[in-house]
This record gives C-alpha cells, structure tokens and sequence, in this order.
C-alpha cells in the first residue's frame, strides 16, 4: 500500500508522537509498503535520515509552538490507499477531515490517538474546543482508531466515541528494538563523565524539557528528591528544552544540586547506554497528556525497573511488584516510599530487572508491534471491523 503518515511533530525532534510516527514509517516500509511522513517544516534545512521511507517537511503558513496550520495536506495526500493521522494534530487534522469528507471509502483513515492535549489558561481553553468540536468529527471520520492501550482510551476525550463505537478501536502498544534496549555492561567511562561513585546508584529520567512536556512532572521530582533524600543515589535527568535551566535552578534552590545530573547531550545512539547505567526508572507524569510513556518500554526491555505515575494507559506497563512500582499521581509521599523500596533492596532490585526484560520481549518487541499495526491498516484498507 501507499501509506501516508501524518504527525505534528517528527523527529530531529523529540517526542513520543514522533517517535511512534517514526516507528511506523519504518516497520510498515520494511514490511514492503511505500511510506511517506506529512509533517511541519518548523526548523530549516533539517537532514533527513537514511530511511526506507520517505519524509516530507512541510511549511506552515502559520505556527504555534507544536501547532500548525498546514492546508497544502488535502491535496498532497490524495491518491494514497491509506492516510494514517496521528492526533493531537492542531492545523493538520481538519485538512484530513476535510479530505475524508470528500473521498469518503476512497480514502482509508486509521486514526492513532495519541494523548489528551491539555494545557492552562487560554491554551487550555482552546485545547478544550478543539477537543469537543474537532476530535468527535476526526473519529467519527475514521475508519480504524488506535490507541495505546484501551484503559487509556477509556479515561480520555476518546471514551465517548469508544463506547459508541467500540468495533472501530484496537489497541496497538508503542514497540521497541529490543536488540538495542538491552541489559549489557555498564561502560564505566560513562559513570566516570557523570562522576559516578562506586556504591551510587542512578535513577533516571528521560523526556522533553520543554513547556510542552512540562506534563512529565521534573518539578515534582525534584521536590519530590529533596524530600525523600535516598542515600548513595543520584538523579540522571537525561533531556533538552527550554525549561532545562528552570530545573536546574530548582535544583540548586532545593538544595540537591549535588545528587541531580542534567545531561542534554544524549543522542539516540548514546541513550541505550544511559539505560543500561541505571538501577531504577522513574517517570512522574502528572496528567493524562501521557498515555503510555514510550521512553518506560525502552527501559523494561534495557532491564530497568520502572517506578511510574499510576495514570490511565501508563500504569499497564509496570506489573506492580513484579517490573516495578506504581504510585499515586502527584503524591510524593508515595513516590518517595517507592524509591527506598527498591533502592534499599537489591535482591528486589535485580528480580525486577530480570523480570522488566522477560516483560518487554513478551508484549513490545517492535516486529510483533509492526505486524499488528499492518493488520489493523490492511482492514482499514478493506473495510472491515474485525
């Protein structure tokens, strides 16, 4: 098939919308399908990867932050067999929409969604509009809707249209590579650049530090750090964005500066290393802007214990006290109990660990992920519902 992939943003950029984008491209391309990614052309003269797909950056005549207005969409994906829309997409969906409407059966729709989009103030309220005007019309579109996982879909904008329509949704888990998210060695010139002793551990935390990732709850970490005060520990805050020097400010204002690592020099091909540093996972999401937390996958298949937010859609990844903890969203209290459990307890530690990888084999590998994903396009593609 001809496949085209529509996301607000892509990588360079980092992001879970991104990154699951990405991961379909490339599955569905190596599974034999010509795929192109429609996206924002938010920076100039970004180089392309070396990948079976293709990607085409498009400029927006007007752009807010992750949002943009992109009407060349509608005709430059007509004549694909299928459109695969991944939302939130402010400024793209209703070019989908209005394509849809005017092809009809001619143009297959499978719908991912990927979060609530939830913000403060007047960006939250026009978030809200769009949710109640646009998002019942883009799934009512749809011909297949995916979602990470159907307790996430059942606690967000998308329930109504799930109990409606409960046939038209199928949840697909985010995969990963677990020949590269894998225990192995840890290299000690890595503890040695972040000045590692030989009896600290390292609990760490990966994502976007910037204002629209300012859900994933670093502040509350950090407090949360400065409460909990885990002996012969250091947080590895491993990200970038314009919020990064706030938090290294709060750091120092909370007197931990000494125990916290900033670290927004990681590339991909540096990450798996940095998971293989760690004893323990952390992600404090604070709303249902995660759904499922891509960067928890990577560190379950790296062999890494996860301690998460008990939020819809990510609380079905940690299997409590099996591969990690969860803990009540926003309570640091609870959060802090959870950290001295694990960290205190190596013989826990290390069946954790050995479980999170026998756990993300069984559920993420990205070539299961990939078949299930073609097998919910290919009916999209033919019109059925089962």
């Amino acid at each position: 098939m001809r496949i085209a992939v529509i996301v607000s943003t892509f990588p360079p950029y980092r992001g879970g919308m991104g990154n699951m984008a990405r991961s379909y491209a490339d599955g569905l391309s190596r599974l034999g399908h010509d795929v192109t990614v429609f996206c924002p052309a938010y920076r100039p003269a970004e180089k392309e990867p070396d990948a079976p797909y293709r990607v085409r950056r498009m400029k927006p005549p007007v752009k807010f932050r992750n949002s943009a207005f992109l009407p060349q969409l509608g005709p430059e994906t007509r004549g694909f067999d299928l459109v695969n829309l991944h939302y939130p997409f402010f400024g793209g969906a209703e070019a989908v929409l209005l394509n849809k409407k005017t092809l009809g059966r001619r143009m297959p729709l499978v719908v991912n969604y990927q979060m609530d989009p939830l913000a403060g103030g007047w960006a939250g309220a026009a978030m809200a509009a769009y949710t109640k005007t646009v998002l019942p019309a883009v799934l009512k579109a749809a011909d297949r809707v995916i979602v990470t996982s159907l307790d996430y879909a059942a606690h967000s904008a998308a329930a109504p249209a799930l109990r409606r329509h409960p046939e038209k949704f199928e949840a697909v888990p985010p995969g990963v590579d677990t020949s590269v998210f894998k225990p192995r060695p840890i290299d000690p010139a890595l503890r040695a650049r972040y000045k590692l002793g030989p009896r600290d551990r390292v609990v760490l935390f990966v994502g976007g530090l910037d204002r629209a990732h300012a859900f994933k709850g670093v502040g509350f970490l950090l407090e949360t750090w400065a409460a909990a005060k885990p002996g012969n520990a250091r947080l590895l805050v491993v990200g970038r964005g314009d919020l990064r020097n706030r938090y290294v400010q709060a750091a120092a204002d909370l007197g931990i500066a000494p125990d916290v690592i900033f670290d927004d020099g990681v590339g991909e091909d540096g990450l798996p290393a940095v998971y293989n540093l760690a004893d323990l996972f952390v992600l404090p999401s604070l709303d249902r802007s995660e759904a499922i937390g891509i960067v928890q996958i990577e560190a379950l298949s790296s062999g890494v214990p996860l301690l998460a937010s008990a939020l819809p859609g990510v609380r079905t990844v940690v299997e409590n006290g099996r591969t990690g903890f969860t803990f009540e969203v926003g309570n640091r209290a609870g959060l802090a109990a959870r950290l001295k459990a694990v960290l205190e307890d190596e013989p826990l530690r290390r069946r954790m660990s050995a479980a999170a990888r026998e756990a993300a084999l069984a559920k993420y590998e990205q070539g299961a992920v990939w078949a299930a994903v073609e097998r919910t396009f290919k009916r999209a593609a033919e019109g059925r519902s089962s």
